[in-house]
């Protein structure tokens, strides 16, 4: 990862005081014009003058083996643990005990000094963080600049080098918080300092590392440590994982979507797909906004407009421009895209999965499909001992709604199968793939859907990121537009 530094009025000095590291001059030419800090990266080969080289140490690579090779391509700038004895000639460092901790430190020393007017949304969730990032931005940006990144940067590294981006005079900025572990979302949320924090929902995701849901919602409610005095979080009112919240310097509002059990403050009522996406009424406090819509398809893109409506009020948006805000809205790469090629309509929905978005995904495909529904479905990961129950129960309602072919990829797809075959599925309607034949020769596979396929068919496209379903998606579209 490469990023342009939004603001160049600090160097090294200044990162070495922010994080607490040891800053270490060899040779006197290094502090020439040339040698200006203007960009940050974490890869090597992304390196060059002026660009200061992180060098992190990860599960199989080591970036501090990599910094001579930075140093090649003109790095002359490091952050790092420890100087190898092999790096020669003229350079700066700020050495430190750790580079990702030290990367939020840096980040958190610009928000303070230069960044303190910013005003910020954080949202972390289990599914629907990037979906809701880019509802609430595009619904804030009605009201003026809105900073957000373009992809999936919400780690300890892509959050704090996403806020070096940040223009000085920027003023609203919305960003995902996502973690693997306890202790992530805390460290994020304490760097940005939100004003508005938003949980999507607490789903299944990362099962495998944290073991229960409940472990799960310990690990998203991090998202309130660092919200600002008077801030104000925004939650999943249905979820019952999060209804005893307690809050004194900040205020806790509930978000509910199709009914609830009446205590939320703001509901999404009355859902019902139309032409182009989906309408539904939003309840507030104050009022009612009736009939209002939002471009693409699934119960869960009303949750996202539902948060985005919600920050927009917060933020003392008027209902018109909250209204062109969600009119404005549109999917991030992979998540939701919808094409049209030889009759057939593709719903390309390939970053990442979950029990949970894999259902919303279904929603979506029930919603377009106006002929027969195929579903190209594949494994879902970091689900940990539960995995192989949780494939299952996805291609059970998978075959409860009448999908009519059913494609499964990996070695968990096939539990997806095995659910919709109990549940009724004809076997004959079922494919299922291993990971390694489908690595080996997707474009057979694609050749075997696209012979079955017949105009007004609607294909659904649902994995984790690791399967690469649009691989799969990409030749069939070139074999549907001969």
């Amino acid at each position: 990862m490469r990023i342009e530094i939004a603001n160049k009025s600090f160097g090294m000095a200044e990162i070495a005081a922010w994080t607490g590291g040891r800053l270490v001059v060899c040779g006197a030419d290094v502090f020439s014009a040339e040698y200006k800090l203007r960009e940050m990266c974490t890869d090597s080969r992304e390196a060059g003058e002026g660009v200061l080289f992180c060098a992190i140490r990860g599960d199989r690579v080591d970036g501090h083996d990599y910094m001579q090779s930075a140093y090649d391509r003109g790095t002359r700038l490091y952050l790092c643990e420890k100087i190898p004895v092999m790096l020669s000639g003229s350079y700066i460092a700020v050495v430190v005990d750790d580079t990702v901790s030290a990367l939020s430190r840096i980040a958190s020393g610009v928000r303070k000094e230069y960044l303190s007017s910013l005003r910020s949304v954080a949202i972390t969730g289990s599914v629907g963080k990037t979906t809701t990032k880019e509802c609430v931005a595009a619904v804030l940006a009605e009201g003026g600049s809105v900073f957000k990144k373009e992809g999936n940067y919400n780690s300890l590294i892509g959050l704090p080098l996403s806020m070096l981006e940040i223009p000085q005079n920027e003023s609203l900025a919305v960003l995902e918080m996502g973690m693997s572990e306890l202790g992530e979302i805390h460290r994020m949320s304490v760097c940005l300092a939100p004003d508005i924090a938003i949980i999507t929902n607490i789903g299944s995701s990362h099962l495998e590392h944290l073991g229960s849901r409940e472990n799960i919602a310990r690990a998203k409610l991090e998202i309130r440590d660092g919200l600002c005095d008077g801030g104000v979080l925004l939650i999943d009112g249905d979820e019952p994982l999060l209804q005893n919240l307690r809050a004194s310097r900040f205020k806790i509002m509930r978000v509910s979507v199709g009914g609830g059990d009446g205590k939320a403050d703001f509901k999404a009522l009355n859902v019902d797909t139309a032409r182009g996406g989906m309408r539904f009424d939003f309840l507030y406090h104050d009022g009612i906004f009736e009939n209002m819509f939002i471009p693409g398809y699934g119960a869960h893109l009303v949750w996202a407009a539902a948060y985005a409506i919600a920050v927009g009020l917060l933020r003392g948006m008027n209902e018109n421009d909250i209204r062109a805000g969600l009119a404005g809205y549109r999917p991030a790469e992979m998540r939701q895209s919808i094409v049209k090629c030889g009759g057939v309509t593709m719903i390309e929905d390939c970053y990442n999965a979950a029990p949970e978005s894999m259902l919303a995904a279904l929603s979506a495909l029930v919603c377009v499909a106006e002929g027969r529904r195929i579903a190209v479905l594949g494994d879902m990961l970091e689900l940990g001992e539960t995995s192989p129950d949780l494939h299952r129960r996805v291609g059970e309602k998978y075959a409860a709604v009448g999908v009519d072919t059913l494609v499964t990829v990996g070695e968990l797809g096939e539990y997806i199968a095995e659910g919709a075959i109990a549940r009724g599925l004809p076997k004959e309607r079922v494919i299922s793939v291993p990971a390694p034949q489908y690595a080996a020769d997707h474009a057979r596979l694609a050749e075997q859907i696209c012979a079955q396929l017949i105009p007004g068919d609607t294909v659904l496209f649902k994995a984790s990121r690791g399967i690469r379903l649009e691989r799969l998606a990409e030749e069939m579209k070139k074999l549907l537009d001969k």
